[in-house]
């Protein structure tokens, strides 16, 4: 079965939470656990996201159909070079998603700062990713609500899900904005598999967020005891659709 992993990282994390995750860590989980495609961003905090972006490109070029960049750029920067650096990544790079981390930056999705990040998606015409989650009040699902109806043809991931404490949040706002998909990593088994009941593996992806997680995450999807056809889209036909990915078997 195709399987695509639409939240990996790649470099350090200057928070030192989760360490360096190394190209050779993201390509040996993948071949450990048959994952197809994984798609990397960096992680939040970094003194230049530029350099990271950079080295995510050399990556997917040395990895072409296995490995896609997003871009993750703090909402602090100011307009004019936040712009440039989404331009940059998504024409030049063919980066796959813009990433918004409410809580490393204190910067809610109602904020006006957080604007920015919405409409550069919108304009290049990727989708928004959206850590939830831990960093609440900043991160709480929620707070997409009022962009997701601002932005209605935007497609926006919530990233976690909700993060477990929030995850019923979290769908509630799929349930309200249909442009809102959902992925719950970190989340219970049984979370994933109401959320699939309500919303549809239409707008369910699967995602590890580390390589160590990988397996987890895997063993939790097919845990739930959803049908093998809602799994086909969770692993790999939703996020081709959405990303823009190619088919693996052309």
């Amino acid at each position: 079965m195709d399987v695509v992993d639409t939240h990996g990282h790649l470099g350090p994390s200057p928070t030192g939470s989760s360490g360096e995750t190394t190209e050779e860590e993201v390509l040996a989980a993948m071949a450990a656990q048959g994952v197809t495609t994984t798609l990397v961003m960096p992680q939040s905090l970094q003194p230049d996201e530029r350099v990271v972006h950079d080295r995510i490109a050399r990556f997917a070029a040395t990895n072409p159909g296995r490995i896609y960049g997003m871009a993750s750029i703090s909402p602090l920067w100011e307009e004019a070079p936040y712009y440039a650096e989404a331009r940059r990544c998504v024409r030049e790079l063919g980066f796959k998603a813009l990433k918004l981390h409410p809580g490393s930056y204190n910067t809610a999705p109602t904020q006006p700062r957080a604007e920015k990040c919405f409409r550069a998606a919108a304009e290049l015409g990727v989708p928004l990713i959206i850590h939830t989650g831990l960093g609440a009040p900043p991160a709480l699902p929620a707070l997409v609500i009022p962009r997701a109806r601002q932005f209605p043809h935007l497609p926006i991931v919530l990233a976690h899900a909700g993060f477990v404490a929030y995850a019923d949040e979290a769908l509630v706002v799929a349930q309200e904005c249909a442009n809102v998909y959902l992925e719950p990593s970190w989340c219970q088994f049984y979370q994933a598999r109401r959320m699939v009941a309500a919303i549809g593996s239409e707008r369910m992806l699967m995602g590890s967020d580390h390589p160590p997680n990988l397996a987890v995450e895997l063993a939790k999807w097919r845990a739930t005891g959803i049908s093998p056809e809602h799994l086909a889209n969770v692993f790999g036909h939703t996020p081709r659709r959405l990303f823009g990915l190619p088919d693996p078997t052309v």
